[in-house]
This record gives structure tokens, sequence and C-alpha cells, in this order.
């Protein structure tokens, strides 16, 4: 009987229908639970169209709805097409159309990671969920199926991988159910599964090895801890993890357990899985004595995730792929495809019941990779050449000895060198180009692009030392660019090195040892270097230099651009610990640069305290910085005197800040002056100017539009606008609001110019004027005040409302807003009343007091501490199902859920790096700086509000105070 994996798991969810299925977030699944949350979805899918052979797309959130979806399209007899929300617009349409997917599943805001371009359908779950939810629980019919016993049942698809292609196209692998029900029976028995098994999931669907993690435990009665996006990207999360849900199975490529270990890992008791990437020794002996069980599994995609595996042992020198497994045959053979003795090196050729039905679309190549098998195995069995060199040890277990061809491996993901080369040399400022991989200090392995212009010039190396320069070539920063709206982020260099010609070598092909080591300019070349200035900088210049294998690190360099990825900032994080360094991994997320970090590290030593001792050479010399302070309850932030201190060192004159706990404002303090010429105190109902906190407001009212049925956050806008259309690309895809409040319209950026109050400036239609259509909405991710500016044109055209009078009656006014205001404050220093003055980094009241932009509804709320606190409360209330103003659905996909791809939510910033997500956003305008952060689960919280331009070490000071919680007295 050929049985498929949904069947499988239905006969669990029979036997254990009460178990927990799966663990994710704060939800528990059971399986009678997922079982009926897969049959419905695969109604709906089957309304839709989906049946057997069916191919649909996924792009999901990781979180309750990933196994239902998965389930229910194997169900409704379709299959998969993981699709990873990291990747270009471009290749995910080229995936979609190549594998023959009509329909994609999606969430959050997806669909418009699609980019313009898409024609297929879409099911967007956030809209569908209650028709979904009514729809039978009871598995659709299955008449239409074959007899369980017909062998077609085979062939029937489970899913498609895409890999990367030598030529410049990704090759979709496509994996029949029978395949993958073969290898999740072998692992059951490899790792002797049981029903109290949990295994945690956080590998990306697209990667094949998450259908272990995924699958086993379902069909063997265990449970799923399935990772949410946060916590997949976040090792130290995943510790808490396991620890908290008690996991006993963990997978992980090399760099995933170098990251594991960079986070703090002792000792795990747990089965621990090295895969997708060879496994160094040293790395191996290290885990092998940290974890209950350490196996190495090894097998391409094409094999269905693992062919061969071997347990590993302390007294192991090398690191074997092992032995066959279940129903799978190995051969090592030579160039005439003949075996070679034992021990002898050879191509690894993969046989048996987990081969690939082929690649979609691409029959020529299927009949390339796949051969028929020539030893054993049926009549008319195939086998998969991997490209892998390998030997047979005299104890019969394989070693893998690197490839016949230039496809390399990093962190588990496969590169083909020659995609990356045909997409450079596809622009018409390129020659030729050559892509290699580099290890690291770390044997971390990183690319680096050669590239010849057009024009021929070029530097005769790039090893400059750190400090010198290379001829003119084409410009890094395009070719990045070009790269990145082609390709996977993992597939786009870190460096590019301009050279006149290529090496060759005696047979007249490119000489790829000749290709010199790229220096600083490869890496920044748009930068200056700026020699270390503090004792921090010149530790964390070190440790880049250490850890990123750069030469001459600058201050001002971007660490970006030194190939401080996420897999290798992690590393920089563990060498700054080491070195005493309090380095988070926030820190790293929040600073673009060097400098940054540094300013992040000493701004959060106590008191704002440089590393020396001193305090940048400025110290509190009278009472008129202390100022007032005054609470709703009693609050303790640490000493007032320390924040005193640091508002004195960094030269800001007020701030207010208000504090939250289990979701409720308990306290407000003031400190300090508005104005260093004035002395009049901060109070609680001083207004500052707070920056792009404006972006909550403006979001959090467009929303209420929306829930009003004023608005379609899908529309397009020129239903709405008047007297105006918005920028169109040359396809004339629609922008709709749902673009404007998550940055991806594609606008062009509107002049960041300020003004002095009662300066003439351009109004808000000239600089609308003033945007063009730079790229399809819904692909790139960029932050531009003019997405925010026609936002703002369309409220007032929407309602016939101006634009300051509409916050107030949708925000201001329904939560008691009292002392906010879109209106700056009158001209002239007379009639100030309650206002901050903004100051500059010398402590120097800026003159006319502040500054102002033309699009308020990016940078233009005046508010208080308290204030912007109640707008948080109202945000977490609403992401919680508890708010009467903004329904669940729209506050958790627009306000408190990342947008795909992006550190960035949609009108705030979500963080997920601490354990628990954290939403909130900072504001930097001339003279002020603004911080909103609360976490969603416990409520805790802070809002910073400060008049100088040195505010952001106000922000540390108060974090580190709290030590990211908060420590309130009893009222």
């Amino acid at each position: 009987m050929r049985r498929y994996v949904h069947e499988v798991f239905e006969g669990q969810a029979a036997a254990t229908p009460d178990a927990v299925a799966v663990r994710t977030g704060g939800h528990r699944l059971t399986y009678r639970r997922l079982d009926e949350a897969a049959n419905r979805v695969a109604h709906r899918l089957r309304e839709a169209g989906v049946g057997p052979e069916s191919v649909v797309g996924v792009l999901l959130r990781r979180g309750p709805d990933t196994l239902p979806v998965l389930l229910g399209i194997w169900k409704a007899g379709g299959s998969h097409l993981p699709l990873d929300t990291a990747l270009p617009a471009e290749r995910l349409r080229y995936m979609l159309e190549t594998a023959g997917a009509r329909l994609t599943v999606t969430d959050g805001g997806g669909a418009g990671l699609l980019g313009a371009g898409h024609r297929g359908e879409i099911l967007d779950l956030d809209r569908e969920r209650e028709r979904i939810a009514a729809g039978p629980a009871t598995p659709p019919d299955r008449a239409a199926d074959r007899d369980p016993d017909d062998p077609a049942r085979t062939h029937r698809l489970a899913y498609t991988l895409f890999t990367s292609g030598s030529t410049g196209r990704p090759k979709g692998v496509q994996i029949g159910h029978y395949a993958l029900l073969n290898v999740l029976f072998s692992m059951r028995r490899w790792h002797r599964s049981q029903p109290e098994h949990r295994w945690l999931a956080t590998t990306s669907l697209a990667f094949d090895v998450s259908t272990a993690e995924l699958y086993l435990p379902l069909v063997t009665g265990g449970r799923v801890v399935l990772a949410d996006d946060e916590e997949a990207h976040d090792p130290a999360a995943q510790l808490r993890l396991v620890a908290a849900e008690g996991v006993t199975h963990v997978q992980a490529t090399p760099a995933g357990w170098k990251l594991l270990l960079a986070a703090g890992m002792d000792r795990l008791p747990v089965t621990a899985v090295t895969t997708g990437e060879e496994c160094p020794p040293d790395l191996a002996r290290e885990l092998v004595d940290r974890v209950g069980r350490l196996s190495n599994l090894y097998g391409p995609t094409e094999t269905t995730v693992w062919c061969t595996g071997a347990d590993l042992t302390p007294d192991d020198t090398t690191v074997p792929i092992g032995r066959p497994l279940p129903n799978y045959r190995a051969y090592v053979l030579d160039a005439a495809h003949q075996p070679v003795p034992v021990g002898v090196v050879g191509e690894l050729y993969v046989a048996g019941a987990g081969m690939a039905r082929g690649y979609a679309g691409r029959p020529a190549l299927t009949a390339e990779r796949f051969l028929p098998e020539p030893y054993g195995g049926p009549p008319g069995s195939r086998m998969y050449r991997t490209g892998d060199l390998a030997r047979f040890r005299t104890d019969g277990q394989l070693e893998c000895l690197g490839r016949v061809d230039a496809q390399v491996k990093i962190r588990g993901f496969r590169i083909e060198l020659g995609e990356i080369e045909e997409v450079l040399r596809a622009g018409a400022d390129v020659r030729d180009a050559a892509v290699v991989a580099r290890d690291d200090e770390q044997g971390e392995k990183w690319l680096i692009a050669y590239v010849v212009g057009t024009g021929g010039t070029g530097g005769a190396d790039g090893a400059d030392g750190g400090n010198g320069a290379v001829g003119a070539g084409p410009d890094p920063a395009a070719l990045r660019d070009r790269l990145s709206a082609t390709l996977p982020a993992y597939m786009v260099p870190a460096a590019f090195v301009p050279l006149p010609a290529l090496p060759l070598n005696a047979a007249g092909k490119v000489d790829r040892s000749a290709l010199p080591a790229p220096g600083r300019s490869a890496l920044a070349s748009d930068r200056p270097y700026v020699a270390p200035r503090t004792a921090t900088e010149q530790l964390l210049a070190d440790i880049c230099v250490q850890v990123l294998g750069v030469s001459g690190v600058g201050v001002t360099d971007r660490l970006q651009d030194m190939g401080a990825d996420s897999m290798r900032i992690v590393h920089v994080m563990a060498a700054a610990r080491r070195a005493g360094l309090d380095l988070t991994l926030r820190m790293l997320l929040d600073s673009d640069t060097v400098e940054d970090l540094a300013e992040a590290l000493d701004g959060a030593l106590p008191g704002g305290a440089a590393p020396n001792g001193g305090t940048d050479g400025t110290t509190a010399e009278d009472g008129a910085m202390t100022g007032t302070a005054s609470a709703t309850g009693v609050v303790r932030t640490g000493p007032a005197e320390d924040l005193t201190r640091t508002m004195a060192a960094h030269r800001v004159p007020g701030a207010a800040v208000a504090l939250l706990r289990e979701g409720r404002l308990v306290g407000v303090q003031a400190h300090g002056v508005r104005s260093a010429d004035g002395g009049l105190p901060v109070t609680l109902h001083t207004r500052f100017q707070a920056g792009s906190v404006s972006k909550q407001v403006t979001a959090f009212a467009a929303l209420r539009l929306v829930a009003r049925g004023d608005l379609d956050l899908d529309a397009d806008l020129d239903r709405y606008l008047a007297g105006r259309r918005a920028p169109r690309t040359p396809a004339g895809a629609p922008v709709t609001l749902r673009h404007l409040l998550s940055n991806t319209a594609g606008f062009s950026s509107a002049a960041a110019t300020w003004w002095r109050p009662g300066e003439p400036m351009p109004d808000l239609d000239a600089v609308l004027d003033d945007v063009t259509a730079e790229d399809e909405p819904g692909v790139r991710f960029r932050k531009a005040g003019s997405q925010w500016a026609l936002a703002e044109r369309l409220l007032m055209d929407v309602t016939g409302r101006d634009f300051p009078d509409l916050v107030d009656e949708l925000v201001f006014a329904p939560l008691a807003m009292a002392d906010s205001s879109f209106t700056p404050p009158p001209d002239g220093t007379g009639a100030r009343d309650d206002w901050a003055w903004g100051h500059d980094q010398h402590g120097r009241p800026l003159l006319d007091g502040f500054r102002v932009r033309p699009v308020r509804a990016g940078s233009g709320l005046w508010s208080t501490a308290a204030d912007v606190a109640q707008l948080a409360v109202e945000i977490r209330q609403a992401h919680l199902g508890c708010s009467d103003l903004l329904p669940a659905a729209l506050a958790t996909q627009m306000l408190t859920e990342t947008f795909p791809g992006s550190f960035y939510g949609l009108g705030t910033v979500v963080d997920g790096s601490l354990g628990e997500p954290e939403f909130g956003h900072g504001g930097q305008t001339a003279g002020f700086r603004a911080l909103v952060s609360v976490r969603l689960r416990s409520g805790s919280g802070c809002v910073v509000l400060t008049n100088g331009d040195g505010g952001k070490h106000v922000h540390k000071a108060v974090a580190a105070s709290l030590g990211r919680e908060l420590v309130v007295a009893d009222d």
C-alpha cells in the first residue's frame, strides 16, 4: 500500500487526538485540532480548484497557520512550493511560474512581496479566516484519488524546492510522497522515535531539512516546537525554547551550531543533528561533548533530505557522512561510471527510494543528473549524480571530500557560483566576472565578486591594505542592488573587487587561486577611512578585523558592508562579550557602523560614563539640570542622579519618561528643563517633538478608517485621491495603503529638509509633485518620507478634513491624548506655553526652538510621554483583541508584526531578538529624540522623550536602568 504523509498523520491524530502536536508562540494545537484545521483549509483549497498535481505556493509567517496550511494542501490533493519571504519578487515569480503554481497562500501582507508582475491567484488567510473557520472539520472527499494499492501513488508530488542553478536559473526539485515518507520512516528508526520526543523547528520551509522537523514528530506522535520568525533567527531565543519546552531533538547546519555555541550554549541533553554542509572536525569534537547524541546526516535535495548518516564519537578524527540509510544505495564511481576501490576518491552517486521525480520544466537537466542505475535496484531505477567527491573507508563509511564543480555551500544553502556570475555579466557595465567563496577566521565562507568593467578599468588587485584606493570600475553599490533584485541575500557577495582582467591559467580558464584577497575598499568603497578615536571604538574595530577578516576597519564603515550578515554578526557579539563588552544582539541590529555600536555600548554604561571612567569631558555642575520629578505612581528606574548625569554628559537639557507594566501606564517622570536658556522645568504636560513616532499615530488613524469601511488596504489609491494620481512605474501597478504603511510603495525619496518655524517651505502637494516611482509596489522595503506624504494627502482627500483635525478625532480624543497635536507651537518665544525647545549636540537651543517639515504624517507629532504611552497601550490592546477602536486582525498585520523580510513592522519597529516580541518606534528630529518600546506579551515598556540631539544616550540609560525589565514598586 502506498500511503501519503498526511494519511499517516491522520492515523496518529485518530490514535492520540488530545496529545499536543504543535507549540508555537503562545499557541498549543492538539492532534485533533491540527487535523480539523487542516481539513478546513483543504475544503477552501478545493473550492479554489486545488486537486491532484496542483502546485500551491506557500508564502507565510511562521506560526499557528503553518502546519494547517501545509497539511491542508496535501489533503486537498495538491503539493507545496515553499517560498522564503526574504527572496526578491522576481525570483519568487520565476519559481511560481516554473513550478506551475497558479495559487499562493499568504498572510500578513505577504502578497505584496510578489510584486506587480505576479499574475497568479492569492488566498490571503487574513481575509479568509471566517470562511475557512466555517468549513467542515472532516476531510474532503478523496474519491478522485487512485486506488491506494495503485503503484502510481508512489510519485504523487509532495513538494517542490528550488536550488541554485549554474546557468543562472534556479532548479525546482520535485519530491514525491513516497520518497518523503521513506526518509521519515528511516529517521523514525534512526532516532528511535517516541511520542515524548519534541523537535525544535527553526529551519526555513524553503530548506528541505525543515520537513524532518515538521513531519517526523507528527507521524510518530511527538511534538513540533515551531519557532516564530523572530525566534528562528535568534540563537539565544532558540536556547530558551529548548529549555522551556523540553526539546529532545535539535538539528542545525554547522554554521547554526556555531551560532548556538556563540549564544551561550553549554550542555544540551538532546539528540543533535548536524547537516546541510561539511561539519569541521573541531566543531564535531566540541559538540559531541555537549549533547546527548550527535549525528551527521548527508543528502542533496534531489535525494529527499538525507540519504546517509553517521553517529559521531569523541574519538573521531574525521567527520564521515556514514552509510546509506534504509532503501538507499551509494556508489563511488570514476569518470567512466565504474566503481573505484575502497580508499580511492571518485564521484558519489546515490540511488534508492528517495530519488526526486526530477526538475520542474527541465527534462534535459533531469536526464543529465538522474542516470540509469547499473549496479542494483529494480528495473528502471535511477541514480543521482551528486557532484560530491567521496571515498569509502575500510570500515564501510563514506567520507565527503569536496566538489567536482564550482558549487559551494554557505550556511547550508547550495550556491552555484555560475548563477551569480551570469547575473553580473548581464549588466552593461560588466564585461566579465568571477565569484569565489573564501573562509574567514572562524571557517565561515563568504562570497567575493571579481568584476571587469566594460571599460577594462580596475585596480591591479584588491589588497589595498585597508586605506588605499583601487581604480575605477563598476559601482559596487549598483552591482549589489542588481544582484539583490534577482538573487537571495545569501547569494549576494559581501565584496566587489574591480580588476582590469581576470587571471587565466595555462588552459585559458579563470585561475581562481590567483584572484587577490579583497581589501577594505572592496567592502566600504564609498566611505573614507576614519580611525578609531576611543577605547571602545578601537576594541570593536579589532574585533571586526579578527572576526570578519577585514583589514583597516574604520569607525564609519558599515557592518553589513564588511560581511556582518545574520550568521557572522553573532560571532562579532560573542567575541565582544569575551572581550568584556556587554554587547547585545539588539545593539548590533540597531547599529549601522562601528561608531554607532561604540555609542550604543558607551551609552549603556551607568550614568553614561565613557569606558575610561569619564563623561565625555563634561560634568553636571549645577542643579538646573536636575529638574523636577513627579509620577502617577511610585516608580523606580534606578537613581535619578544616574539619569541626570547621563543627560548632562550628553548635553540633553530635559527628558520625560513613562513606564508601563502589564499593559498599563504605571508612572511618569519629568527631568531637567524645557530650554537651557530659560530654566523652566519639564512637567508632565511638556510637549516634545516625537519625530517618526508620528508614523504610529498616522497608521493608527488610517487603520481606523479601514475598520470603518472608508478605506480599503489593498485598493488602488487613485480610487480615493482627489486631483492627483499615485506615481506609477511603466508597468502601471496600483499603489495601495498597505504599500504606504509598509514602506514598500517604491517611491523616490522626498527631500530630507527641515525649516525653521515661519520660514517659507514647500507645501504637501509641492513635495508630492517631485515624487516618482522607482520600483514596482511591494517589491522593495525602503524608508521614504514620500510614502507618508501621500498617506497624509490620502487621509485628507477621503475625509475632507485637515490632517491635524482628523487625527484629533480618530486618535487623540478617543485615547484622551489631550496634550498631543500635529499643529506646531505658535511662532515666537513668548507664546510657547509648555513646549520643549530643541537643542543641538552641544546643548545649545535651536534658533526659534524647533524645525518643521511639510509632511506632518511622518514627523509632525508633538506629544507627552504619558500620551504616547497611552497610544502604545491601545496598540497592544488591539493586538490582543481588547480594543474598541481597532480590530485585532488589522492591528496584528499592520502594527505589531514585522513586514516579511524586514526588521520593521508596518508603522512600527518590531524586535524579537530578546525572546519576546517588542514593538515601538524611534523618533529623530532636529533637536529632539524619542523612543517607544513595549513588549507584546508582558506589556512592559517605556516611552522616553528628550529635547537634545544626544537623547539616544538617555534612552539607553533608561533601558539599562530597567535591565530590559520594569522595576515598579507597589501602588
